[in-house]
């Protein structure tokens, strides 16, 4: 009987400890969110639930037409998001005019606020890409932003 005790122990413990080591992984790689507004409509509305991946964008490019969440210090809304227009390598335009061309970690976003329309962050600036759109699940979708 003690055997059996021994070994459920054992079982219980190796699973609390894959549970923890699972959750720590999962909350390092990965961040959820709640959209709030249709500033990214009609890709993601008011009310959805997002999935942001913030480790491909580490070894991956961002594509043009992804969404990608920026924490910005000091932003009561905790993070905003941007849609990618260019990466490393393409020009940067404004007025038909080349301004320069993005280097081999920047990449050019959508920002309403910037005098050109567009801004230019570095790759450790953005937390990373909107991987998925959970909630509701009428609107589930994979990399929602890419079929624009």
């Amino acid at each position: 009987m003690s055997r059996r005790r021994s070994d459920l122990l054992r079982a219980l413990l190796a699973l609390a400890v894959a549970f923890i080591l699972t959750t720590a992984a999962v909350s390092l790689l990965f961040s959820r969110g709640q959209v709030v507004g249709d500033f990214m409509a009609p890709a993601l509305l008011d009310g959805d639930a997002i999935v942001v991946d913030r480790a491909s964008g580490h070894f991956i490019d961002y594509r043009a037409g992804e969404i990608v969440s920026l924490q910005i210090p000091g932003e009561p809304r905790g993070r905003l998001l941007k849609r990618v227009r260019g990466g490393p390598g393409d020009p940067v335009l404004a007025g038909g005019m080349l301004l320069r061309t993005l280097g081999p970690d920047e990449f050019v976003v959508d920002d309403e606020l910037a005098h050109h329309g567009h801004a230019v962050l570095e790759r450790d600036e953005i937390e990373g890409r909107v991987l998925l759109r959970a909630w509701p699940l009428s609107r589930l979708k994979w990399r929602p932003g890419l079929e624009q």
